[in-house]
């Protein structure tokens, strides 16, 4: 669109020209947020009256040069929203409008007071990290520059307090949390961001922001600000933003859907289906789909059987490309469900869209712990067993990072999900119900209170253990199934084992095999951490057994305290601990109740539980289990090689 020259209140007014996108004058693309009122002042479009909103009015009025024309890409405007086979036509092709344009301009509104100096920091901010680059290049000691970096940074947030409030105030603008900015960012080569007639390098903007998430005190509420912190790396001179997946890079994608749907979860849309359609553009599956159909899982890359699927993904690939540029809109290889499609509702979209991530190959249920019930999923509008990704997250995901391997195995099945009326192409006979293979282990006995943690304040560990155990924390002596002290066994559930030990020492397990060294080296350490919390909460002479408190105090000489506390508020926040009938304790959803069901599923990396009801199942969500066995793939084995334990199908609406 042309924005013709103006100034003031003058009206706004512009022209609509098509252009090859690819082949075109320089234009630059707008990246802001839409709001819901409607302007007072219409905007002229080629003779018309097009209703536009307030943000959208006050940033063409600053972005409208005064005496010449200026040619911007305005989705509100360049779109015909009313039209939603044209939305959904164009919304495949926003990766390229970005892309393509000379620069983005990030609109982030009004000034607000001090709004100079928060930009003069983030110059300053974004210096000393453009130094500390250069001389890692240069030193033989680089992590020393980068310590000294982290010191000078942080004696300069200490020295600007009401700057440094200022600027976390202005992370809270509304542009940080939409879902759309995070694409539109991305895939631009260069995004300048304004306020008014302020102007700053949005990449300076966002060099700030881990100072800035540090001093947050609620669980969640840095999520949206960690992930454009995670941007901001990518998009630095050196760096690259195209993960291996399966030993593929995967050009302009940042990762693949599910890691993006668990980072951008708390992010906002104003239609509920953009939290996927936004994606797709950013995504291993969007921007290649033909890797859904050859995905597996390897321990080893450098196998024979990985390095034959890599040549094998790269000749779908490229059978993909040519087939494609036979003609537009071929597509082959992607699924319905990886389409944008607003001629389909939000249940839909979702629905289909999580058949898809579970039927993809290797067939693993890891979307599956993306479910976090708010409200009781009996009365819900749609089958319990979807995500429902317009509602920010009320836990942190045990199962869906990584790490468990509870319904898979070591035997050599193609695929481990076994999912039926679920085809990859095509519709399900019965769409709405989710029928699968598993085993049950045991129904919930008693659970604990919410477990409700902010940041700073201590978790109610010996609370909980009073509702489900009921006997003095500090004296009493009891053994877990596996004959270790019960106070072990409760804490290290809190902590969801290996993984709260990992998440402390900043650690992540990647989505492939989780390396035995690994998984062996998180677990010690998490039997440590929880020894740690409990000897300093024994009572030293009223406890009657000096063995085991000698064999603690010793376990816990390697253990960290805070580092466990750490792990408990990440992973037991905003849910509840249960003990089951045969003994077995863990950590649950918020919904979770006596008599639930607590079952594996073939293809799931953790537990999860189920509500019986009279001819199907309701799905409550994930959980954690106090038992290796169960945990990493044992009692699967057994199932699935010796008949170890019924397999049952569940149907599950």
């Amino acid at each position: 669109m042309l924005v013709f020259a103006g100034s003031g209140s003058d009206p706004l007014v512009c022209s609509l020209t098509v252009v090859d996108i690819e082949n075109t004058l320089p234009y630059e693309a707008l990246s802001y947020v839409w709001g819901r009122d409607l302007a007072s002042r219409p905007l002229w479009c080629d003779g018309g009256l097009i209703q536009i909103r307030p943000n959208l009015d006050t940033a063409l009025r600053f972005l409208r040069l005064p005496s010449q024309a200026r040619r911007l890409w305005v989705d509100a405007i360049c779109i015909d929203q009313g039209n939603v086979d044209e939305r959904t036509r164009q919304v495949q092709y926003m990766r390229l409008v970005y892309k393509y344009a000379a620069r983005t301009i990030v609109w982030l509104g009004l000034k607000s007071p001090g709004i100079d100096e928060i930009f003069r920091l983030a110059q300053v901010v974004a210096e000393i990290k453009d130094a500390d680059r250069e001389s890692n290049g240069a030193m033989s000691q680089p992590a020393k520059v980068h310590l000294l970096e982290l010191d000078i940074i942080t004696e300069i947030f200490e020295a600007n307090t009401e700057a440094v409030h200022r600027l976390t105030d202005f992370f809270n603008r509304d542009y940080f949390v939409r879902i759309w900015c995070v694409q539109e960012v991305v895939v631009s080569r260069w995004c300048v961001a304004k306020c008014e007639d302020l102007e700053i390098d949005f990449m300076v903007l966002l060099s700030t922001i881990i100072n800035v998430n540090m001093r947050r005190t609620s669980v969640f509420a840095g999520r949206p600000l960690e992930f454009w912190n995670m941007i901001y790396m990518l998009k630095q001179p050196g760096r690259s933003n195209l993960p291996r997946v399966s030993g593929h890079a995967v050009e302009g994608s940042v990762a693949s859907l599910e890691n993006l749907l668990i980072g951008t979860r708390d992010f906002l849309a104003t239609d509920a289906r953009d939290k996927i359609f936004s994606l797709l553009g950013i995504s291993d599956e969007g921007l290649m789909p033909v890797l859904a159909l050859s995905k597996v899982m390897h321990s080893d890359r450098n196998s024979l059987s990985a390095r034959f699927l890599h040549h094998a993904q790269r000749g779908l690939t490229s059978v993909a490309q040519r087939v494609n540029n036979l003609g537009p809109g071929i597509d082959f290889g992607r699924n319905r469900a990886l389409k944008a499609d607003y001629n389909k509702g939000v249940v839909e979209v979702y629905r289909d869209f999580t058949r898809f991530m579970m039927r993809k190959s290797p067939r693993m249920l890891d979307i599956l712990s993306h479910v976090q019930h708010v409200d009781n999923p009996l009365s819900a509008s749609y089958p319990s067993w979807i995500p429902k990704w317009f509602q920010p997250r009320s836990a942190s995901l045990i199962g869906g990072i990584g790490c468990f391997l509870a319904g898979l195995c070591d035997g050599h099945f193609p695929y481990f999900a076994v999912l039926h009326d679920s085809p990859l192409s095509g519709k399900s006979i019965r769409p709405d119900i989710l029928s699968l293979d598993g085993y049950h282990i045991d129904r919930v006995k008693s659970v604990s209170q919410l477990m409700n943690i902010g940041v700073l304040e201590e978790p109610p560990i010996e609370a909980s253990w009073d509702q489900l155990i009921g006997t003095p924390f500090s004296t009493s002596f009891h053994t877990y199934r596996n004959g270790e002290m019960l106070q072990m066994a409760f804490c290290k559930s809190l902590a969801a084992g290996c993984l709260g030990a990992a998440l402390h020492q900043g650690f992540q397990f990647s989505h492939s095999h989780p390396d035995s060294n690994h998984r062996t080296h998180f677990t010690r350490q998490n039997h440590s951490d929880a020894a740690a919390y409990v000897t300093s909460r024994l009572d030293p002479s009223a406890f009657s057994y000096p063995e085991a408190l000698a064999s603690l105090r010793e376990a816990a000489l390697s253990g960290s305290l805070s580092g466990y506390v750490r792990a408990v508020q990440a992973f037991s926040y905003n849910r509840k601990v249960y003990l089951t009938q045969k003994g077995f304790l863990g950590i649950g959803p918020s919904l979770i109740n006596e008599g639930d069901e607590i079952c594996v599923l073939f293809g799931g990396r953790v537990p999860f539980a189920l509500r019986r009801m009279p001819d199907h199942h309701i799905f409550i969500g994930e959980t954690y289990l106090d038992d290796e066995d169960i945990m990493w793939g044992k009692l699967t084995e057994g199932v699935r090689f010796r008949n170890q334990l019924p397999t049952v199908t569940f149907e599950i609406r």
